[in-house]
């Protein structure tokens, strides 16, 4: 075991393996070495230290903080000694193998652990128990008793000891009383054999059962007068006759005497005093009123028991005859009552011979007709037509006393009718006599046949149905088991029609159930139960014959009954090919993925290598055109120049396409002047413009001098792809733009924007194909005209990203328009009370002191000239740690930071920087990743240029970090 402590009170734990965690670390209340009852100051000056735990020491090793230079206690080679209090180890398996008692640990119904006693006390090795299914091996009647009990347990009941009987390996069963303690989730136990000493209660517990029975069975009670110790005894059945419930102490003849009527009062009086004094005998039949004032007819029978010619004891039975003197007193009644009956009634004897019938019966059988030949039920009962099956029916009366069945009873005229019959075998003064009833269940027979039918549609809807249907109950008390099954779960679960017989409980459905997947379908019945909604799961279970899995979907929706049970109504079906296609399409999805995270990589890693060469290319042609050349050079750095740049726009081009791929371009919203921003466009494409020979007009309209708030940058690139775009594809023709105001909503600007010109034009066919990826309609376009194939896709999902879309219109050889619409939120004009704000004083930019991190010779040196036309002073570093270092020790203005650098790179640099420095750091990277750029904003820099640099935005960003920046210039 091995764990890690802080070096300051409380000392924390913050780290542990899984051993140490299941051991000691899931038992801490407090995951500290306070909680861990551990005083660190006691072992300060020792290498090994012992830790008590829950009855348990353990050894560990101790590394403290000055020792191993960090700031926090190192425990390592823990392992557990022995528990406090307790013998070795050693001693400890030999009393566990010497044990007469069965020992084990386990958890929920299995054994994980059982001492070698289970041989002699149930014939098994302890490997064959181990991580069985302890259901099996409990005898069918005492099963239930463990389940509750262990269900008790669950509820927090304290309980520790039950007794069950449990199979042995012999087959026979033995009584196992067990002692039971649950921790943590798991159970000890200890099982005696308690067979002997049950057998013997059992059979006296059954004896005494037997003579309690006959005593309820007969109503017959006894009792008891000790003259000797003056005390009076009656049994529990005498006491239930006077409804005595209460007060059963002290009782004596007086008070037993009081609950005779008055008028048998004296007679038992002096039954009793001749019995007590000269031993005669009594026999009575007399009523008496009970505890609760019912009156009932009872027979006291009384004996005497002789010493010495004297009479030392009185004693008898007591028997509620009440009854029998009904039976007597109500016989007319019944007679009449039987009479009347709308059910056929026959009484037999035990030969089978009718000696009385009801009018019912007289009517259906026509038996009575006045002749006296005898009346065999055979004749009449077709159940009865086989002789034997009488002999039969009078044995099953003998041992049930009550028979229910089906027949047809036969009319003499020879008309047939179904019957229910219901048979009661009486003895009345020694002859014994069948009592039938016959109803009529003609309309019952053609209810069931229609429900029949009914059933044999639906059991046959069932077993057609794909899947399978079930019912399953989750009883108040907690058991869960199938309260019906289809036959289609066969197919399901891959199980026999023996198992489906036997699969009431649900532990072999879940036995079925891939391990990962048994947690998620008991959680979800539980969730489904408390909440009662409907439960949908997905699970897999086991092919047979095989290790393979297949896929199930389980649907059902709950009902909560009176009684307390939730009942689910639900369908199990394979859905093993849906969730392979499923798999299919995601590793699909997961190519996909990969190939766009490659193509992101590959566009990254261009971009990077095109632009390092770039940037000496633009630098050097940058340093070349300050300097004197001649007419001839200057065209050429001018193509030179050109060149380049249509490069850095393809470049440019790539990495919005791969923002926009990746999600990751966000448009910022600041404010701004739109009349300025679309002017400064158009200025800037004047060059473009003059170049392609075309006339390049603007046509705004007042209405659009407003403030908005916008991205101004990305609203330049709409506009400037699209009117690059006109004046390479015109020559010698016109381009105009078109701004204008329209109507909107109040606080909002809804702008159209127009670009037309008189070029060569897009056919029809061709206009939804400009806007795709890479797509130049005809690859001679790109030979002729250049470019990546991606401004007019890239300016219109920026115009998506606005809330808006662009549109076209063209004729092959007349021209194109482009056209869209934004609507911005309006701000309000700036107002200064009518007196113009006063410009801030301009900073000095005739002289500054360049600090310039950047690795790469090439790079360097063309950096360096530009810097040098610009008349400023700079010193180069080769790495992020120098230039950490310089800016320490030297004086500098600003800091122009590479990012890709050896032994320190431009991010950490910065961070180091901006920790003890104001100094404005701006970046120069060559990255086209996003995460690059991001972290650019995250780490502290206050801008950056891409390579290859352009000297004049470069100069730009200079002075605007410079002005807006709180580091002041050097004096």
């Amino acid at each position: 075991m091995v764990f890690l402590a802080d070096d300051s009170f409380p000392y924390n734990i913050f780290y542990s393996n899984v051993l140490f965690d299941q051991v000691i670390g899931e038992n801490l209340k407090e995951k500290n070495l306070v909680g861990l009852g551990l005083d660190i100051n006691s072992y300060i000056f020792k290498e090994e230290l012992i830790i008590n735990f829950q009855n348990k020491e353990y050894s560990f090793q101790l590394e403290l903080p000055q020792e191993n230079g960090s700031n926090y206690f190192l425990f390592y080679k823990g392992k557990e000694i022995r528990g406090i209090g307790l013998p070795p180890k050693a001693d400890a398996q030999q009393f566990f193998k010497n044990s007469l008692d069965l020992i084990g640990i386990g958890q929920e119904n299995f054994l994980t652990w059982v001492s070698e006693s289970i041989r002699p006390m149930l014939g098994y090795a302890p490997e064959e128990v181990i991580n069985m299914d302890l259901c099996q091996y409990f005898h069918e009647e005492d099963l239930p008793v463990a389940k509750e009990f262990l269900f008790d347990v669950k509820k927090g009941l304290d309980k520790s000891q039950f007794t069950a009987r449990i199979l042995a390996k012999n087959g026979d069963y033995k009584w196992i009383d067990w002692h039971i303690q649950f921790r943590d989730g798991k159970f000890y136990t200890i099982g005696r054999d308690v067979s002997d000493q049950l057998k013997i209660q059992l059979e006296q517990n059954k004896q005494n059962e037997l003579y309690r029975l006959g005593e309820e069975v007969a109503q017959v009670g006894v009792w008891e007068i000790n003259l000797i110790e003056n005390s009076v005894y009656w049994s529990d059945e005498v006491y239930a006759i006077h409804e005595i419930e209460e007060d059963r102490e002290n009782f004596n003849i007086d008070k037993a005497l009081d609950f005779y009527l008055p008028i048998f009062r004296p007679v038992m009086e002096q039954a009793v005093k001749s019995c007590i004094d000269e031993g005669k005998d009594f026999d009575h039949v007399v009523k008496i009123k009970t505890s609760k004032d019912n009156e009932k007819w009872v027979r006291a029978l009384g004996k005497a028991k002789f010493r010495d010619n004297q009479v030392i004891r009185v004693f008898g039975t007591f028997q509620d005859v009440s009854e029998e003197r009904r039976l007597v007193d109500e016989l007319g009644l019944f007679k009449e009552l039987f009479d009347l009956s709308p059910e056929a009634i026959l009484i037999m004897d035990i030969e089978g011979e009718i000696i009385f019938t009801n009018q019912e019966a007289h009517k259906r059988l026509g038996i009575f007709d006045g002749s006296q030949s005898q009346h065999l039920i055979s004749s009449y009962d077709q159940k009865f037509v086989v002789d034997r099956e009488w002999d039969t029916h009078i044995q099953i009366l003998e041992k049930e006393k009550n028979v229910r069945y089906r027949s047809k009873l036969i009319h003499t005229d020879g008309k047939e009718f179904p019957v229910e019959v219901s048979c009661n075998l009486i003895t009345l003064q020694g002859e014994k006599y069948i009592i039938s009833f016959s109803r009529d269940i003609t309309e019952r027979i053609q209810l069931e046949k229609s429900l029949q039918d009914s059933s044999d549609f639906l059991l046959h809807l069932t077993e057609q149905v794909p899947g399978a249907l079930y019912q399953f109950v989750l009883d108040k008390e907690g058991e869960m088991k199938f309260a019906y099954l289809s036959p289609g779960i066969r197919s399901i679960l891959d199980i026999g029609e023996n198992e489906i017989n036997s699969m009431s409980d649900i532990g072999l459905a879940i036995s079925k159930i891939h391990p990962q997947d048994i947690a998620q379908v008991l959680m979800t019945s539980v969730a489904s139960a408390k909440k009662l909604s409907p439960w949908s799961c997905q699970f897999r279970v086991k092919e047979v014959g095989s290790e393979n899995y297949k896929w199930v979907m389980g649907a059902a929706k709950p009902e909560l009954l009176d009684t307390g049970d939730v009942v689910w109504y639900g369908y199990l079906s394979d859905i093993t090919e849906q969730k392979v296609f499923e798999e299919t399409l995601k590793n699909a999805r997961e190519t996909a993925e990969k190939a766009n995270k490659i193509k992101s990589e590959f566009l990254s890693m261009i971009s990077h290598e095109l632009r390092t060469p770039l940037n000496a290319i633009s630098g050097s042609v940058y340093t070349l055109l300050q300097d004197e050349h001649t007419p001839v050079q200057a065209s050429a750095l001018n193509t030179i120049n050109f060149a380049v740049d249509n490069l850095i726009i393809m470049i440019n081009d790539l990495l919005d396409f791969q923002k926009i791929e990746a999600g990751k371009l966000n448009l910022e919203l600041n404010p701004m002047k739109l009349n300025e921003v679309i002017q400064q466009v158009l200025n800037g494409l004047e060059f473009h413009a003059k170049d392609s020979q075309n006339d390049l007009k603007l046509h705004i309209e007042d209405e659009v001098n407003i403030r908005v708030m916008g991205d101004k940058v990305r609203l330049a690139q709409v506009l400037n792809n699209l009117i690059t775009n006109a004046l390479k594809f015109t020559k010698k023709g016109k381009v105009d733009v078109f701004v204008k105001r329209k109507p909107s909503n109040e606080n909002k600007a809804k702008i159209y924007f127009e670009v037309k010109d008189t070029g060569i034009g897009i056919a029809k066919e061709h206009q939804d194909r400009i806007f795709q990826d890479f797509d130049q309609i005809q690859h001679s376009f790109s030979k002729k005209y250049g470019g990546t194939g991606l401004g007019l896709s890239i300016t219109k999902k920026l115009l998506n990203r606005m809330d808006s879309d662009i549109q076209v219109e063209s004729e092959v050889g007349q021209g194109s328009s482009f056209y869209f619409e934004i609507e911005f939120d309006l701000l309000p004009e700036l107002s200064e009370n009518g007196v113009k704000k006063p410009n801030k004083q301009a900073l000095d930019f005739s002289s500054l002191n360049i600090l310039m991190a950047e690795d790469n010779d090439v790079n360097s040196l063309v950096l360096g000239k530009i810097i040098k036309k610009w008349g400023f002073d700079h010193v180069r570093v080769m790495n992020g740690k120098e230039a950490v270092d310089a800016v320490q020790d030297g004086n500098f203005d600003i800091v122009l930071m590479d990012i890709q650098m050896p032994v320190m790179n431009g991010f950490e640099a910065t961070e180091k920087i901006k920790s003890f420095s104001k100094i404005p750091v701006i970046a120069l990277t060559a990255a086209a990743k996003l995460e690059v750029m991001e972290n650019i904003e995250k780490s502290g820099f206050d801008g950056f240029v891409a390579k290859p640099i352009d000297a004049a935005e470069l100069l730009r960003k200079i002075k605007e970090v410079l002005s807006s920046n709180s580091y002041k210039l050097k004096d």
